[in-house]
């Protein structure tokens, strides 16, 4: 083949998977990966067939940001995108929100550029510290076996995994005059229960009386399955916090599961006498500390991973399978022992029930609500009516963010995210991803303090969308009018309406004593 810039090549790879926005912090932007995926062109065969290369790059101002945006990116709905990162700095910062990734299975590719073997004195295991977080460390070897290399980050996204390219540095300027021919495995098939497992299971859920199907972060990608086989067997849907908005459009889905759960949602939870989990681990979050449980009902878990099972919640049965193939058998196998659809919990009573599942159909308790303050309930539930419905709700661990979950609808699971931090920078790559979509973001006066060296990226990309901030200072309100966003200091319900939301972002300072 004709000779090639190691650099060059390898953002063409990045092209064959599929990635078409590339997220690159402030320090390597005038670096020769950031040079050879702004300058590469031409066409290339994917999975799809021949595209043409055109990247989007994406500066942000931090590893970390770039990270999390790239998160925001994919959660959202966007293809996998790449990420480059210089592991002489910051790198062990970034891992941890590497590690967010790994747990929200959000693929990416992470291209690595690694020091000398000796960094500061200290020899590091750089891929010991990637798999650790459980992420995929692939080495890139010599420039020449660069497309083995690659062939080995897709198997990592097709893991739904971070994939960690190593680089050395010294290769992104050589000269590639033989390149490899890269190796592949034979095809594998999915996670497929066995078929004892599933003729079980298959009978405790057709002598159900009252079943309920729970899917959680790691069966998002089953919802049709999932549906099919409670339309069959009579069940109530739900969901957990990291699949919430999956479930949205099904008229017997009894909300989210977990410490937010209404008064309806954990009655309806707590009344089944069979429940099966897909992808979904039931810690104490979720169960509210096993509360929401029949501590008699007959516990179905599926999940990939064995150290799921059981690993909070007892269980009767499990199997160690993929969500949506699962789902498929079950249904097969329950349609030849019920001659007809089970009706269970599927009534217009349970129907009447379900219009108080969410907290925002519920008064809240005057005594409750002060005069000197917003409270951020009556603040989230006027924000709802006045919102797009056309949204993504971004929300990190801050106690008045939480609420979001509760009180924001969103249309589907790609309309919601929770990240423990980065919540303004994930907002920026999921506005990339869908610009159709009004982004809002949730977060504390610490949370947008920590994102202040990725502020500016976020304020150039973010598209439409609300910045909500619950504050007790004024620097809030400062920072985001420095950066010239229009910015509304609440302090009264009235001030919100449907015109805030028209076009550009809006910084909402709510004020908390």
């Amino acid at each position: 083949m004709a000779q090639l810039v190691y650099s060059t090549r390898l953002a063409q790879l990045c092209a064959a998977t599929g990635v078409e926005t590339v997220f690159i912090p402030e320090q390597l932007w005038d670096s020769p990966l950031t040079e050879a995926f702004d300058d590469a062109e031409g066409n290339i065969a994917t999975a799809d067939g021949i595209a043409e290369i055109a990247f989007n790059i994406v500066a942000t101002g931090t590893a970390d940001g770039a990270v999390m945006a790239a998160a925001g990116y994919r959660h959202a709905g966007g293809p996998p995108a790449a990420v480059v990162l210089d592991a002489s700095s910051d790198f062990l910062g970034s891992l941890n929100k590497i590690g967010q990734a790994v747990r929200d299975k959000l693929s990416m590719v992470i291209i690595l550029v690694e020091p000398e073997d000796s960094f500061n004195g200290v020899r590091a295991n750089w891929a010991g510290l990637i798999t650790g977080v459980g992420a995929v460390a692939v080495p890139a070897g010599e420039a020449e076996n660069i497309s083995q290399a690659m062939v080995d980050v897709i198997d990592g996204l097709n893991k739904q995994l971070p994939a960690v390219l190593q680089v050395d540095p010294e290769n992104l300027s050589a000269e590639i005059t033989d390149e490899a021919e890269p190796q592949f495995e034979a095809p594998r098939t999915g996670a497929v229960p066995q078929t004892s497992q599933v003729v079980r299971a298959a009978k405790t859920l057709a002598q159900a009386r009252w079943p309920l199907i729970i899917a959680g972060r790691g069966a998002r990608h089953a919802k049709s399955a999932i549906v099919s086989l409670a339309d069959a067997t009579g069940a109530l849907l739900a969901t957990t916090t990291g699949a919430h908005g999956l479930l949205e459009d099904q008229a017997f889905n009894i909300g989210t599961l977990g410490k937010i759960s209404t008064p309806t949602t954990a009655e309806l939870a707590r009344g089944a006498d069979v429940i099966v989990v897909f992808g979904a681990a039931l810690d104490d979050w979720t169960t509210r500390d096993g509360k929401l449980i029949n501590p008699s009902a007959a516990i179905i878990q599926v999940d990939t991973s064995p150290w799921a099972v059981g690993r909070f919640s007892p269980v009767s049965q499990s199997m160690i399978a993929d969500a949506q193939a699962v789902a498929t058998a079950l249904e097969v196998e329950t349609s030849k022992l019920i001659a007809e659809p089970k009706t269970g919990y599927r009534t217009e009573h349970t129907l009447e029930q379900l219009k108080t599942k969410y907290w925002n159909s519920r008064p809240i308790p005057e005594h409750q609500l002060r005069e000197d303050t917003v409270d951020p309930r009556a603040f989230l539930e006027r924000l709802e009516e006045v919102l797009p419905t056309e949204r993504t709700v971004v929300v990190d661990q801050s106690a008045q963010a939480g609420y979001a979950t509760s009180y924001l609808r969103v249309r589907d699971h790609k309309g919601y995210m929770f990240f423990p931090s980065g919540a303004v920078e994930a907002g920026m790559g999921a506005s990339i991803a869908r610009d159709d979509r009004t982004i809002v973001v949730v977060t504390h006066q610490s949370g947008l303090m920590d994102s202040l060296s990725d502020f500016r990226a976020a304020v150039d990309y973010l598209q439409r969308g609300a910045l909500v901030v619950f504050q007790q200072e004024a620097p809030v309100a400062e920072l985001a009018r420095y950066y010239g966003l229009p910015v509304h200091e609440i302090t009264s319900l009235e001030q919100l309406n449907e015109e805030m939301f028209e076009s550009g972002v809006v910084v909402l300072a709510v004020q908390q004593h």
